[in-house]
């Protein structure tokens, strides 16, 4: 009985360091400046991370693509101007798939290749047109757990949707402001449940679609309040199903539930640590850990939630320690 008196006295006591939530992401380092050099950018604009922590990063105007650790170290880089097979003119969009591949987006030469993680040329598809499978500026790719790769064909204002051999599967949207439809699609993006969404940055809204293109919500507008944008960007989840769209300007990155009641945001524009020149894209890792192309400064910033002491009920520890004591 004086043991689960003390037990039930120091749960009482420790309550408030035992559980922990996390507050809101905080700076951690940034990597980069103006160069075309090993691990200098010449305006990043999107980036992703694969299932091993890996960043890979579209180097604009150096037309290449650059892969990183997770703390920032160069470890290779391929591409070069041109447009042969391993060649960019501009590429814009980079996502990777579940077992590795990279694919491309490159605006410039209206078209998506694809890679090894390692940069090896696999294949590539697409031209410039109106057609099935042309592209007329197209600036955003992702795929999903079945290997779909979806693309945001700005000029064209659609998405088009392939096989990860860039077989076509289909099209949905065209030129309007009403639902399903589109004004210069900039970015595409999968969560966990294969559902696509849409940074529809002409509308001021993100779009949300099952797979096959259905329409499912949307969100936004033009405007400054917080559930409202001047220009959405990339679009990221977290593993807990929460949606991340940078808003550019003004360099916010704002978090939205699935069906897109807004809840939080950070960043902002500026020079210092932790604020951006036209902040572009975000990327999670399976840490929880947020990648953020900012391109006016030539760099990407690493961002991290810090936890911060929630106070639990004395009976929710009490039961705890009562299973764990009684093996229960």
């Amino acid at each position: 009985m004086r043991f689960w008196l003390l037990v039930f006295v120091v749960s009482i006591l420790t309550a408030g360091s035992v559980r922990v939530d996390a507050g809101l992401p905080e700076y951690v380092l940034s990597w980069g400046q103006r160069g075309s050099g090993p691990g200098d950018f010449y305006f990043p604009r999107r980036l992703a991370v694969d299932q091993d922590g890996f960043v890979y990063v579209a180097d604009r105007n150096n037309h290449r693509i650059e892969k990183f650790t997770g703390d920032g170290t160069f470890v290779t880089t391929w591409g070069s101007f041109g447009s042969g097979p391993g060649e960019f003119d501009f590429p814009f969009g980079v996502t990777v798939d579940d077992s590795g591949f990279v694919y491309v987006a490159a605006r410039n030469n209206n078209r998506i290749q694809k890679f090894t993680s390692d940069g090896d040329f696999v294949l590539m598809w697409g031209t410039q047109g109106a057609g099935p499978g042309e592209f007329y500026y197209p600036v955003g790719v992702a795929v999903d757990h079945n290997f779909h790769v979806y693309v945001a064909d700005a000029f064209n204002h659609r998405i088009q949707w392939f096989t990860s051999t860039g077989q076509y599967l289909g099209t949905w949207g065209a030129e309007g402001s009403t639902a399903g439809k589109f004004n210069e699609p900039v970015t595409v993006a999968v969560d966990e449940q294969d559902h696509v969404y849409v940074g529809d940055a002409g509308n001021f809204r993100v779009q949300k679609f099952t797979a096959q293109g259905a329409y499912l919500t949307s969100w936004g507008g033009f405007g400054t309040a917080d559930n409202r944008f001047q220009g959405p960007r990339g679009i990221a989840f977290d593993d807990e199903g929460y949606v991340y769209v940078v808003d550019q300007p003004p360099s916010l990155i704002k978090k939205f539930t699935d069906t897109g009641q807004y809840i939080e945001k950070f960043g902002g524009d500026g020079d210092g640590e932790g604020q951006f020149d036209r902040a572009e894209d975000v990327a999670i890792d399976a840490q929880g850990n947020f990648f953020i192309t900012d391109p006016g400064h030539d760099r990407v910033q690493k961002w991290s939630r810090t936890p911060v002491p929630t106070q639990p009920s004395s009976w929710g520890r009490l039961k705890s320690l009562y299973r764990d004591g009684s093996g229960q």
